[in-house]
């Protein structure tokens, strides 16, 4: 009970709700048995069947050599799955760096809660590069990876553990793998789009202030059925089914496959458009007059709202660090982002208050070795870079095979090829468990959790009133409570005026700082180091720090303009190939040099495009 009560103080203070819920654990099928040498070996029953988990005879011989076998100094993030009586997870510690993190998982409680009983793990458990998960959903993994690097990351199974729970640790790898997989991509859209969304949105200043917000048709179509429809190959199969719909339910289509329905006659009631990337303002280019809205994040391609010819709202901006615009012009609504259009689509339809929502076009494959619905402006772009050395083929075969393939189970044949990025949106569309939600797609990949289904399972009635007509009722009177235009442009400029004399007189300072930490750096690797000269640039570095700290818009407009950056330092990534080697106080000089080069550059480009919105609103 000594070593029991020893443990759990510790637990209690690095993590209370881990500790209470062992207190609360219910008893296992587990029995400890006392090796020879003295060593507590848990055994589990499986089946009928007694097991251990952890060698009977030499658990720490056999921790040794399980950790002989890993590379101890390549990574910097450990995700164990197992945690059993831990001697594995003390043998890990002792062989890496002080800087890494070991994320553990174990299934069952009651393991964990004999673990504590039968073994001293004060040391263990008060290390601070343990972070230690029982039983976790998918939110605890992600509080427990956010912010942690994944630049240098290993998973490690523990065999005895995966051999009493496989399918639950196989279950833990992939939503580990997911979840970190999401990360990067994220990463890498914001690292290769941020300054492009700053600019886009400062462009857009002008459609936004006179565009009414995405939120007035918010739960205007309760219980009225919606058909989200994406750009998938798969979705030519399905425009006759689409057409019977057109007065039964809310068409929502994708920018992609919005001049596919279109030369089929079809008007979807919305177009949703999100990317930054001027590509997208060619799926409305030579498009005549339309009673379809386009519903259209600020952040698009100015082109976009030139090139569409008919109605537009605009959803919120997305962003915290851009709010500043969105208090002066009003709300617009919110929109919830999955990395995907059609995930933008989904979630319009439900903030509309439709229901079920169907989903057609959804392939998330290359169904029939296509990227894209034939027709799409993106298969059209293919065919016009043919020639007679590089066919249509091999360029769909170039967009498929950008990422690994993957094979996975289909709707309608049994093992289709995808890739990790639109795994990533089925893991999306998976996490809803939305019950009304139904997957009409005529092929692609599957979807735990999201019906399938046929069109002809589905049987809805006319409705008094047509989803156009709802549409256009709501349009014509809540748009017109728009507020004046001339009065929010004038206090964008006051906004935007003082913003720039605030970037003008924090220029001069975050350059100072790039010197400070240059100087710092090269104090800190020479052998002469001058104490005095090192406590001064530190107390200048500091007083940048506050300063950038007080200025509140400003430094979230720099800090969003400036992800490159500060991911490449979050993430631990080195910043040249000699990195490695240095001493610890000297790498946090070269990343601090690279964070204010990064926030001056950043600052640059603000005023950049903060001068020309001023032009603007002139």
């Amino acid at each position: 009970m000594e070593i029991f009560n020893q443990n759990m103080t510790i637990l209690q203070g690095r993590n209370p709700s881990l500790a209470d819920a062992v207190l609360k654990s219910v008893e296992g099928h587990l029995e400890v048995v006392i090796n020879k040498n003295g060593d507590p070996v848990p055994f589990v029953f499986r089946d009928g069947k007694k097991m251990p988990l952890h060698s009977k005879v030499a658990p720490v011989k056999e921790a040794e050599r399980f950790v002989e076998n890993i590379d101890t100094e390549s990574h910097d993030l450990y995700v164990v799955f197992g945690f059993a009586f831990a001697y594995h997870i003390e043998e890990l510690l002792k062989k890496t760096g002080k800087e890494v993190t070991l994320l553990v998982v174990e299934k069952d409680i009651f393991i964990l809660k004999a673990a504590l009983e039968s073994r001293d793990l004060s040391l263990l458990l008060g290390d601070r590069r343990l972070i230690l998960l029982a039983s976790p959903d998918e939110e605890e993994i992600a509080d427990a990876l956010k912010g942690k690097s994944s630049a240098k990351v290993t998973f490690i199974t523990h065999r005895g553990s995966s051999q009493y729970a496989r399918q639950y640790y196989a279950e833990m790898v992939e939503t580990c793998r997911s979840y970190l997989s999401t990360k990067e991509v994220n990463i890498a859209t914001l690292v290769k789009f941020e300054r492009l969304w700053s600019a886009n949105i400062m462009r857009n200043i002008l459609y936004y202030t006179r565009c009414p917000g995405a939120d007035i048709f918010y739960d205007r179509f309760k219980n009225i059925p919606a058909l989200v429809i994406a750009a998938g190959p798969s979705l030519e199969e399905s425009i006759e089914d689409i057409r019977a719909l057109r007065n039964r339910a809310v068409l929502i289509a994708v920018d992609t496959a919005y001049r596919v329905l279109l030369k089929h006659g079809i008007e979807a009631h919305f177009c949703i458009s999100v990317d930054a990337q001027t590509v997208n303002a060619r799926y409305f280019e030579g498009v005549e007059k339309t009673d379809t809205i386009l519903v259209a994040d600020p952040m698009v391609h100015p082109s976009v709202f030139r090139l569409f010819n008919g109605r537009r709202v605009t959803f919120g901006i997305a962003f915290e660090m851009m709010k500043w615009i969105e208090k002066i012009c009003g709300s617009h609504g919110e929109i919830t982002h999955g990395g995907s259009v059609s995930t933008n689509a989904y979630d319009f339809a439900s903030r509309l208050g439709c229901s079920p929502i169907l989903m057609a076009g959804q392939d998330l494959a290359f169904t029939g070795g296509r990227a894209h619905v034939r027709g799409s402006y993106l298969d059209e772009l293919v065919h016009s870079r043919t020639n007679r050395y590089h066919g249509a083929e091999v360029y769909n075969r170039r967009q498929v095979r950008a990422l690994p393939p993957l094979l996975v189970p289909g709707i309608r044949t049994e093992k289709v090829e995808t890739n990790q990025k639109m795994m990533i949106f089925r893991t999306w569309f998976a996490r809803l468990k939305r019950k009304d939600l139904y997957n009409l797609t005529a092929d692609g990949v599957r979807i735990e959790g999201v019906s399938p289904g046929a069109f002809s399972d589905f049987s809805f009635p006319e409705p008094g009133e047509s989803p156009a007509e709802m549409r256009d009722h709501v349009f014509s009177s809540e748009s017109s409570g728009v507020e004046n235009a001339e009065e929010i442009n004038e206090k964008l400029h006051d906004r935007v005026t003082r913003m720039l004399k605030e970037l003008a007189a924090l220029k001069p300072v975050l350059s100072r700082a790039v010197g400070f930490a240059e100087n710092l750096a090269e104090q800190l690797q020479g052998s002469d180091r001058d104490g005095r000269k090192v406590d001064y640039i530190l107390q200048k570095l500091d007083e940048t720090d506050r300063l950038i700290a007080s200025r509140k818009t400003i430094k979230d407009i720099i800090s969003f303009s400036s992800q490159r950056t500060i991911h490449t330092i979050n993430e631990g990534y080195d910043l040249s190939e000699g990195d490695s080697s240095l001493s610890e106080d000297v790498l946090v000089a070269k990343r601090s040099r690279y964070l204010y080069d990064g926030l001056l550059s950043a600052l640059q480009f603000n005023e950049g495009i903060l001068g020309k919105l001023l032009i603007l609103l002139k």
